[in-house]
């Protein structure tokens, strides 16, 4: 009968070493693993810190339109009537004669008045100089465009919200969806001008969604504690039910 052979006896090197070090290089892989994905986690959150947040956008909810029988249609405003042209009328130039010594009239003097010559502006002021009623007076900075970068602290918030009435011609035909319509709302919180948005506009809806967007009223937007104009845009659903 033979007797049992060792594994160290029968293969002195080589395996019988990996066998006894598995433990020691699996524990040695996995905490490189765990170092290495923490080393990755706390890169990528430098990372997020360093993107820029995009810019807040005001959340107005959007303006169901829908159907009304007993709600009149829109009101076509006339159309101005085209202004007549205008005729300039060249003044008639008299033709100077010559009038004799002894038929000429006398020549007279008009005595100057003191209190005009005393309410007279001064003429000793420069065409660089200012005058003390002008001089505390800033010009007002020009109004944004529509894609121009405007820093705010407060978005405006509507005050007065204006539902446009549904145009008969768009529901006799069925015509629903979304318009979008950008406003400029000015430093009263009125709105100064209306812009269509070409992604969601609806030709038989546009005209309503302007007329009503031109109504609305605002808090103003404010900058430093100070209200400043802005766009901002306000969306009408049209749904018919």
């Amino acid at each position: 009968m033979k007797t049992p052979v060792s594994l160290y006896e029968f293969m002195p090197y080589g395996a019988p070493e990996l066998i006894e070090s598995r433990q020691a290089h699996m524990l040695r892989a996995l905490g490189l693993a765990t170092a290495l994905a923490v080393a990755v986690f706390g890169a990528g959150g430098r990372l997020a810190t360093l993107i820029p947040e995009a810019p807040p956008v005001l959340n107005i909810p959007t303006h169901h339109v829908s159907r009304d029988p007993s709600r009149p249609p829109l009101l076509q405003m006339p159309e101005a009537p085209a202004a007549a042209p205008r005729v300039r009328v060249e003044p008639d130039a008299g033709v100077p004669l010559p009038v004799p010594d002894s038929k000429a009239p006398p020549e007279t003097r008009v005595a100057a008045d003191p209190d005009v010559l005393g309410a007279a502006p001064d003429a000793t002021i420069g065409a660089g100089e200012v005058s003390e009623a002008t001089r505390g007076t800033a010009p007002e900075p020009p109004l944004p465009g529509i894609d121009d970068y405007v820093y705010v602290e407060e978005l405006p918030v509507p005050v007065k919200q204006i539902v446009p009435a549904y145009p008969e011609i768009a529901r006799d035909a069925g015509v629903e969806g979304l318009v979008m319509v950008k406003v400029l709302v000015g430093k009263d919180g009125r709105v100064l001008d209306v812009w269509l948005d070409p992604k969601h506009e609806i030709p038989m809806l546009n005209d309503a969604a302007m007329s009503a967007a031109r109504k609305w009223v605002f808090k103003p937007a404010f900058a430093n504690g100070k209200p400043v104009p802005v766009w901002t845009a306000i969306p009408f659903n049209f749904v018919l039910r």
